[in-house]
């Protein structure tokens, strides 16, 4: 495994705990009381593509939760409550689970309990992959002993009636290997492919492979829709590509992409022109 220069997890400082002394239920306070809030963004998504055999699939996704100081355990369990009150077939969590490596594992440690009636999935942020580099094993191992399949590099894949749905992730654009020559080889016959990488920033180079992206739809986190966002521009872009992806649904090259503003926040506990969300997608054969 080669060396990376590895993008600095920016944990909560002094001031990101001092201002969560503050009344976030207030809305005197309104970038702390929008970033205390969550909404549940429902989309019925149809394509041609999409397998009749899966027809009605509820598939809820939701990304960085940075579970820690600004994040905490009551926090997580509400959160859960919260996702497994939408009774989905399949739960796609996309990465930033807590503000560092250590912090990811310890959050599958909390055993959340996302449930789900086919399965739940989850690929790895730029916050999950700081060093040292075993707790990539680590991590995935807490993964799966909440029955958490993880997609770093990987493929999961639901058939029915002779149909295949894929849903594909790769390690952390930033901070990770991601491969997505295997990503693409593992995809290989499925009827429909749903790739989940934490962030959109690795979008483009899909867009270079022969045949272009090897996925229909795809589902990113990572910008928290710039978190601080004035008139649909962020304050500060945490993606190398700026507003290009800043937050909600795109197409290109033949897929569509959605974007999530995510769950939490980084570094400081607030938000603006960026809410808290989770989405339930309804997929339906057009």
């Amino acid at each position: 495994m080669g060396k990376k220069i590895r993008k600095r997890a920016h944990k909560t400082g002094w001031s990101g705990r001092l201002l969560m002394l503050l009344p976030a239920g207030c809305a005197l306070f309104y970038p702390l009381y929008l970033a205390a809030q969550l909404d549940t963004v429902e989309t019925a998504c149809a394509f041609p593509e999409w397998p009749e055999a899966f027809d009605g699939l509820r598939i809820v996704f939701l990304s960085d939760i940075h579970y820690g100081a600004l994040f905490p355990e009551k926090r997580v369990r509400l959160l859960a409550e919260r996702v497994n009150a939408l009774e989905a077939d399949v739960i796609l969590l996309g990465g930033d689970y807590g503000e560092d490596s250590d912090g990811a594992i310890a959050f599958f440690a909390l055993h959340p309990g996302f449930k789900a009636r086919l399965g739940v999935a989850a690929t790895v942020g730029n916050h999950d992959r700081t060093l040292p580099e075993e707790n990539l094993n680590k991590l995935t191992a807490a993964m799966r002993e909440n029955g958490v399949i993880p997609l770093v590099n990987d493929v999961w894949t639901l058939t029915k009636d002779g149909q295949t749905v894929a849903f594909a992730g790769v390690d952390d654009y930033y901070n990770g290997f991601p491969d997505l020559e295997k990503a693409q080889r593992l995809c290989a016959g499925a009827d429909f492919t749903v790739f989940v990488p934490h962030t959109p920033d690795i979008l483009p180079q899909t867009y270079e492979a022969p045949g272009g992206p090897f996925y229909r739809l795809a589902l990113c986190g990572h910008t928290h829709g710039g978190q601080v966002a004035l008139f649909g521009h962020s304050l500060h872009s945490s993606s190398d590509l700026g507003d290009r992806y800043r937050s909600g649904w795109y197409r290109e090259n033949g897929a569509d992409i959605l974007v999530s503003n995510g769950v939490g926040t980084s570094v400081l506990p607030v938000r603006l022109g960026a809410r808290p969300q989770i989405h339930l997608l309804t997929m339906k054969h057009q």
